[in-house]
């Protein structure tokens, strides 16, 4: 793998692809956490849609790295609703495209030059209760 810095498009700050991985790892895994902590009825797609823009922010490889991750996610999740919750097929499958699409749209505004942040970019899904250090 090539560790040379790269630059990055978006924020014209240079990463490596590892440094890109890893980061991106950071911020999913952060933007879950805030989720379960601030555990605010119907903030689930805020989070989603923050933390595949703050990982897709990275560069190329943060962006590849949230997807792998979202997708990964929502199939063990449509397996827990089918199997371990009793979600009935149908409502299980709209969950699961809902999600992948709300990940699909976090990762895409990076490109929207409008944004400079996930809060910005991602305030459309935040409701009302949300902790305002999210």
């Amino acid at each position: 793998m090539n560790m040379t810095p790269v630059q990055n498009q978006q924020s014209k700050i240079k990463y490596s692809p590892l440094q890109q991985i890893v980061g991106a790892v950071q911020d999913m895994t952060r933007n879950y956490f805030d989720m379960k902590r601030d555990n605010t009825v119907g903030a689930d797609d805020y989070f989603h849609c923050k933390a595949n823009y703050e990982a897709a922010k990275r560069g190329n490889w943060g962006k590849l790295t949230a997807k792998i991750m979202g997708d990964e996610k929502e199939v063990f999740d449509y397996f827990k609703n089918r199997y371990y919750k009793g979600i009935q097929f149908p409502d299980a499958l709209a969950d699961y495209w809902h999600d992948k699409d709300i990940n699909s749209y976090g990762r895409a505004l990076v490109d929207d030059p409008r944004y400079t942040s996930s809060v910005g970019a991602c305030s459309y899904k935040r409701v009302k209760g949300i902790n305002e250090k999210y």
